[in-house]
């Protein structure tokens, strides 16, 4: 019998992504929709509950892998874990990459905090419609997260999260609050600017096989400051909205994450690796690390856990 195949780390990445994305905000939209109007909020959220203890009990009596429960540093996991905080400033690009990734879903966090209330009491939609709004974002991004993992392959890496992540996220934040203001409760409209804004949060993608690649040496500690910068997204976005919200409005927040967007895509062209530059040893003046195929460059990625979108 043939041994099982090797799963490359890139193609784990997308595979917990796509569960992530899957569950969190999108199937678990569409089952509040269900309940809510069957047995009221407060009943939903214990059934939650249940449902994250089934997922809890899946990982831990079905999930299976030969290296699961081995330590990945033998012997040394306080130097590991000290390599992981001192590679921000070592190797700056590194720490820039972290920012990127914070401000990556710091406005997807935020925007659970008070777009419900937006969406129901000032566009004029019912809490159904809305989550019908975040499923349809959610749905397009899994979508997309797979699609900008190919265009991250053919334009580049860096090139993809600069031109593509930022720029549209920075365009379809604002589309997700002037469009349906403008439009009134309107669900297709609504529906219809989710869905962008779900697509170009997926430009971010490329940025979870960038990482490792801009410290080959060090790909560990990368993915690591890549893994802190998504757990600080998911304060950061809810902090700014509540610093915020009150002296300006949900509008003055949409417009501070639009600026986030602008800022990452201003550091994430600082994200060049060695071969971008022409001058360096070697240097060829393209990605040609992010331009290989998604096959070759995870031969040379950890099999450390996934950490960007």
């Amino acid at each position: 019998m043939d041994a099982p195949r090797a799963i490359p780390p890139q193609d784990l990445r997308i595979q917990f992504w796509f569960a992530f994305t899957g569950g969190l905000p999108t199937l678990g939209s569409l089952f509040a929709k269900a309940t809510i109007p069957v047995v009221g909020e407060y009943t939903t959220l214990w059934l939650s509950l249940v449902l994250v203890l089934a997922g809890g009990l899946t990982a831990l009596l079905r999930v299976r892998e030969p290296h699961g429960d081995l330590r990945v540093a033998e012997g040394r996991p306080v130097a590991t874990l000290l390599k992981s905080v001192t590679i921000i400033w070592q190797q700056p690009k590194i720490g820039i990459g972290g920012v990127v990734r914070a401000i990556n879903t710091a406005p997807e966090f935020g925007f659970l905090v008070f777009l419900p209330l937006f969406f129901t009491d000032t566009v004029g939609l019912s809490m159904g419609s809305w989550l019908t709004v975040l499923s349809a974002m959610f749905m397009s991004n899994i979508v997309w997260n797979l699609l900008f993992g190919v265009i991250g392959d053919r334009l580049g890496r860096r090139r993809t999260v600069a031109y593509r992540g930022g720029p549209g996220c920075a365009v379809s934040t604002l589309l997700l609050y002037y469009v349906p203001l403008a439009a009134g409760a309107e669900v297709w409209v609504a529906v219809t600017v989710g869905v962008v804004y779900g697509a170009t949060l997926a430009g971010y993608v490329p940025l979870s096989t960038l990482m490792p690649s801009l410290s080959p040496e060090h790909k560990g500690a990368a993915m690591s400051v890549l893994n802190l910068g998504a757990g600080l997204s998911t304060f950061i976005g809810p902090a700014i909205v509540g610093l915020a919200i009150g002296p300006l409005g949900v509008a003055g927040v949409m417009w501070i994450f639009a600026g986030l967007s602008v800022v990452s895509t201003v550091q994430a062209l600082f994200l060049r690796l060695p071969d971008d530059d022409p001058a360096a040893p070697g240097g060829t003046g393209a990605e040609a690390t992010a331009s290989a195929p998604s096959s070759l460059v995870s031969a040379t990625e950890p099999s450390a856990a996934p950490g960007s979108r």
